[in-house]
């Protein structure tokens, strides 16, 4: 009954945790790694666990963070090969931009855009994933939506002037 409870999760939660933690580290391997270990500890943990899904998140976060720190990811190396898993995952297009784009925010920044962009929770679900509060998260969010809005900028005006050009 435990091994069902977390195959039904990660049935229902692989496409988005994957992306999302792929969005946050910039690694497809790292991704995969912290998935993995992520649901086997689920596995190990069985009953205790009250909320499958709640706990994977941010299981998953918390692993990927840990890995990051042991091997450091630079996220402007991403490859269009690695963006698909071994486990045959790909990624559109337009959330390869979205992902490097990433790569300036600071590491809660960036796991914070991921998990409201990719993993589509709220800012009080995000606080209860990473362990901080609301307003922290909104704060980060806010911060980092300045920061991507002074990157789209200088590359819509540039757009914008060779459409004039035509």
């Amino acid at each position: 009954m435990v091994a069902e409870r977390i195959e039904q999760a990660y049935r229902r939660l692989h496409p988005r945790l994957w992306h999302a933690l792929l969005a946050y580290c910039g690694n497809a391997e790292v991704a995969s790694d912290a998935e993995s270990e992520a649901f086997t500890q689920a596995l190990r943990r069985g009953k205790e666990i009250e909320d499958v899904d709640a706990w994977v998140w941010r299981s998953a976060f918390r692993i990927a963070a840990g890995l990051l720190k042991s091997q450091p990811v630079l996220m402007d190396l991403f490859e269009p090969a690695e963006l698909i898993s071994d486990r045959g995952t790909s990624t559109q297009p337009n959330v390869i931009e979205f992902m490097s784009m990433l790569s300036d925010l600071t590491d809660q920044q960036r796991a914070i855009a991921a998990l409201r962009y990719i993993g589509n929770f709220r800012a009080t679900e995000i606080a209860e994933l990473l362990d901080t509060s609301p307003g922290a998260v909104r704060v980060q969010l806010h911060r980092a939506h300045s920061q991507l809005r002074a990157q789209i900028r200088p590359d819509f005006e540039q757009s914008m002037g060779e459409q004039d050009d035509r």
